[in-house]
């Protein structure tokens, strides 16, 4: 009795804590939050025990501030169960300040769940619930986000709208950061567009507002991609000085950024046929460690030296650069190999545990089955015993040895029931262990065919590889004293059949292993396929597709029709789409 009064009296004291202290804490975790203290702020909101006692508005407010800090320190989100409780209670209290917010928040977290076309609608409505309203800072992020789906999407108007409110939203709160990053998003969009003047003004003005408030991510990042678009329209003078200008900023630079720059630089100056100047850059590139960046380094070096027709000096560096591509493709198998032996393991692991987990259930089950059975025995005998001793105690003396008889009896009974209960339980056990063991072999013979089918499928996947590299070496020897692709390209107006695998090794090399992505992402994707996509990726146009492919008007839309089916047969692709996706990939 005493223990329960304890007992009552600590519900009671907990009961009578002041509610207040919720407020403080919610409080203080706002305050971390708006200080950039975001952690301090996470761990603060998680330690709060007992949230269902508090009322739904402090619940409410308690998930709105853990979503931004989860947001904020770059956590995962698994699912938009809390931003979802707080949407509600505001949406019941018609609380359109922290609406807005809220949707904001949802729109981050189902744009990190991979589900765009919800998080599109939820920016919108954040867009929405803050109109008139001076959250300039919510309005300028919903905006962007909004601009960066559509992106992503292809929408290019559409992100050209969103990204153009985005900067009247940072015009209005006089915001010189998001300025200069929605400057170069808008300069992202005109370049999809091929609007090289407007990107170009606008990456311009992204730069000149990084500099004027020397904010470096903006500067790096306006830098680099206006490097890129005069690059594309062959102003490799101006390219030049965007990346030397970039690279002043050498403080600032990862190794990683440097040796690409130095990489980009050289290439320029061998576009631009300036051959000695490009060389001390591409031999500072070759100081990286990133097998890819040295393949490409390489692969100049070799159009370097063929230009200055240093053909011995050429071989050198072409042998270097298919070796290092060789290179790149063993570890790209042996990644393969190791991806394939985790995941047999894994599963191997699984297997195991659940066999174990259910030996394991099932020994409990017949454990507790047979305990219990000899307990209702015992206790069924204990009961005859007791009833049968009060009904003949007054006969006990007359009747002794007849009881005893009947001891006797009912162990040898019981001995002979144990005895029979553990040999049917021993022959279950047998039975299932080897029915258990049976389908393990199953299992593993089954998963060896797996893998053997999956070594071999590797081994063809090697063998094809080297018969590829076997007719590049042979492209490569009957190209040494003949020009560079592209020239022959403008020269000729049109290309060989064997000129093919030049023309896209030389694709891969300036845009990032393109044929090798393509050719992973799209597998049904036809040799006629990806020529006509190595043409739109290097920017030739519709006439010059013709002239190159041979073929009529008719014949070339035709074949983008095709292609558009074999991308995406679902699709309904709008003008130009095509080119956008290639271009983008």
């Amino acid at each position: 009795m005493k223990n329960y009064l304890i007992l009552w009296l600590l519900v009671l004291l907990a009961a009578c804590q002041p509610s207040g202290r919720i407020f403080e804490v919610l409080n203080e975790a706002e305050g971390l939050l708006r200080m950039h203290q975001a952690d301090s702020a996470y761990t603060l909101l998680k330690g709060i025990p007992n949230l269902q006692q508090y009322s739904e508005k402090e619940q409410a407010r308690w998930c709105l501030l853990m979503t931004l800090a989860i947001d904020k320190t770059n956590r995962t989100h698994t699912s938009d169960s809390l931003i979802c409780f707080a949407i509600r209670y505001y949406e019941k209290k018609n609380d359109f300040s922290n609406l807005a917010s809220a949707f904001y928040l949802q729109g981050c977290v189902e744009k990190e769940l991979g589900d765009y076309e919800k998080a599109a609608h939820s920016f919108l409505s954040a867009l929405t619930f803050s109109q008139g309203s001076k959250h300039y800072k919510l309005q300028i992020l919903a905006a962007s986000h909004l601009g960066n789906i559509f992106a992503y999407s292809n929408l290019t108007d559409k992100a050209l709208t969103a990204y153009k409110l985005a900067f009247d939203f940072a015009e209005q709160a006089k915001d010189s950061i998001n300025l200069s990053f929605v400057s170069a998003y808008l300069g992202r969009i005109y370049g999809t567009q091929r609007d090289w003047e407007q990107a170009i003004a606008n990456y311009q003005q992204a730069i000149s507002i990084a500099e004027q408030i020397s904010y470096m991510p903006t500067l790096k990042l306006g830098l680099k991609e206006l490097a890129i678009i005069y690059s594309r329209i062959q102003k490799y003078q101006e390219a030049l000085a965007c990346l030397q200008r970039l690279l002043s900023f050498e403080k600032e630079l990862s190794s990683k950024e440097k040796f690409a720059i130095y990489l980009n630089i050289g290439d320029l100056y061998r576009l631009s046929e300036n051959f000695d100047s490009a060389i001390p850059y591409l031999e500072k590139a070759l100081q990286t460690k990133n097998l890819y960046t040295k393949r490409s380094a390489y692969q100049c070096f070799y159009y370097v030296y063929t230009g200055q027709r240093n053909y011995q000096k050429a071989v050198e560096y072409n042998n270097l650069f298919w070796e290092c591509n060789d290179s790149i493709q063993k570890v790209e198998n042996r990644k393969a190999v190791i991806a394939v032996e985790a995941k047999y393991k894994h599963e191997k692991l699984l297997t195991e545990k659940q066999q174990l987990e259910l030996k394991q259930s099932k020994l409990i089950f017949w454990g507790s089955s047979l305990l219990l059975v000899a307990i209702i025995i015992i206790l069924l005998v204990y009961m005859d015993k007791k009833r049968i001793t009060i009904r003949l105690f007054e006969q006990l003396h007359a009747i002794r040895s007849q009881i005893a008889e009947n001891k006797r009896t009912i162990a040898s009974y019981q001995e002979q029931i144990d005895s029979l209960s553990l040999r049917q339980s021993d022959y279950d056990d047998l039975q299932q262990e080897k029915a258990s063991l049976e389908q393990e072999v199953s299992n593993l013979l089954e998963q060896n065919e797996k893998l053997n089918s999956q070594k071999s499928q590797i081994l063809v996947r090697l063998n094809q590889k080297d018969e590829e590299i076997k007719q590049y070496e042979e492209i490569i020897k009957q190209r040494e004293n003949t020009p560079d692709i592209f020239t022959r390209i403008k020269q000729a107006h049109t290309i060989e059949e064997k000129e093919w695998p030049e023309l896209i090794a030389r694709t891969d090399a300036l845009h990032q292993q393109f044929f090798e992505r393509l050719r992973k992402a799209f597998p049904q994707l036809t040799e006629t396929d990806l020529q006509l996509c190595c043409l739109m990726r290097l920017g030739y146009d519709k006439k010059e597709q013709k002239s190159l492919l041979k073929i009529t008007d008719d014949s070339l839309e035709k074949r983008k029709q095709r292609l558009k089916r074999r991308l995406d047969p679902n699709k309904k692709w709008e003008k130009g789409e095509l080119e956008q996706f290639i271009h983008h990939f």
